[in-house]
């Protein structure tokens, strides 16, 4: 049996399709047969590259054993690649409603806020996360590749155990934008760092979505030089879809107990 494939580029439906079956160690007539369809029709799916219908999705779906993120993901990869405003164009949108004295509101109550779109490009954020990421400039004020930055690995506590969840949540978001060449760009950028390749190349099914992070974040922080325990909620900001809030709350006792 032919070893799996590694998924080294953007994620892909077909050649995800056909790395579960190669994990598996199980023929297309094995696939064909667990999701009721006929071989020459996974055959024409997987080798020709043709997009079946919902029908037959579902079908094959089931035929694996995948978790609801990765079935999310794979329903998604089969799914048309989305579209997205410009970072510039979505900042517009939030100064036009007025997200600054919130985030003002917010510096004051020590709580940090960030707004960012779904590649983690900040569009506006408080001085309270500002300085909690310093060298985010740097990095094309993109969170995503801060966190491959050597600030970020000085600055992050846990920063071996958070890069794989940030590879992970990158991985869904890629796959739903996987044509726009903002995903294109930022992935070739994230290649270029010394350690997502590895991540990305030795986890291909591993695929996680923002709303559902549990862990918090164990920070230096720059500030204060002391360690601090940093939890997040995100979610979608209500007046446009195509951005995100986050919300983080410090816990110095977490780390000092």
């Amino acid at each position: 049996m032919q070893e799996a494939p590694i998924l080294d580029g953007m994620p892909d439906f077909h050649d995800t399709l056909e790395f579960l079956r190669l994990r598996d160690r199980r023929s297309r007539a094995d696939v064909a047969t667990a999701a009721r369809i006929s071989t020459s029709h996974l055959d024409k799916i997987v080798g020709n590259r043709i997009t079946p219908g919902r029908n037959s999705f579902d079908k094959l779906t089931h035929a694996f054993d995948l978790d609801l993120d990765q079935r999310q993901h794979l329903q998604e990869l089969w799914q048309p690649s989305r579209g997205l405003p410009h970072a510039e164009e979505l900042r517009q949108r939030l100064t036009s409603h007025g997200v600054q004295a919130d985030l003002d509101d917010l510096d004051a109550r020590d709580v940090l806020a960030v707004y960012f779109d779904p590649f983690r490009t900040v569009l506006h954020g408080n001085r309270i996360f500002r300085r909690t990421v310093p060298g985010l400039a740097e990095a094309d004020n993109n969170f995503s590749l801060w966190m491959f930055s050597p600030a970020a690995r000085d600055c992050i506590d846990n920063w071996e155990s958070e890069i794989p969840y940030t590879v992970a949540i990158l991985r869904g978001t890629l796959g739903r934008y996987r044509d726009h060449p903002r995903a294109r760009s930022l992935f070739r950028k994230l290649r270029a760092t010394p350690e997502f390749p590895r991540l990305w190349d030795t986890t291909p099914m591993q695929v996680a979505y923002e709303c559902r992070r549990l862990a918090p974040i164990n920070l230096h922080a720059p500030w204060t030089n002391q360690p601090r325990s940093l939890s997040l909620a995100i979610g979608e900001y209500g007046e446009s879809p195509d951005v995100l809030i986050a919300y983080g709350v410090f816990d110095t006792l977490a780390i000092a107990c």
